[in-house]
């Protein structure tokens, strides 16, 4: 339990810095993934990471680590929410 609170706190603090930087570079579109992983996951949510907003980078980190144990729609939703949009998307 220990070291989850050190992991999840590590992610926390890595985001903090990370996550204004990632939300503007993928704007709308990480609106539309953070809303589908929401929806998807919100029993997930409520099973491993309550505490984060559920459309966050916080709770996306949380979720990853639990991953092998989430619903397959979670699954789908997060790895949209994670995935970098390709060069030919980018405009």
């Amino acid at each position: 339990m220990a070291l989850r609170a050190k992991l999840l706190g590590a992610a926390v603090s890595v985001l903090a810095v990370c996550a204004p930087m990632a939300a503007s570079a993928q704007g709308s579109d990480a609106n539309a993934a953070g809303t589908a992983m929401k929806s998807s996951c919100r029993a997930d949510y409520r099973a491993h990471c309550v505490g984060s907003d559920p459309a966050s980078p916080i709770a996306a980190a949380c979720l990853s680590q639990f991953y092998l144990n989430l619903s397959k729609n979670c699954q789908v939703a997060l790895d949209a929410y994670n995935s970098p949009k390709s060069e030919t998307e980018q405009e």
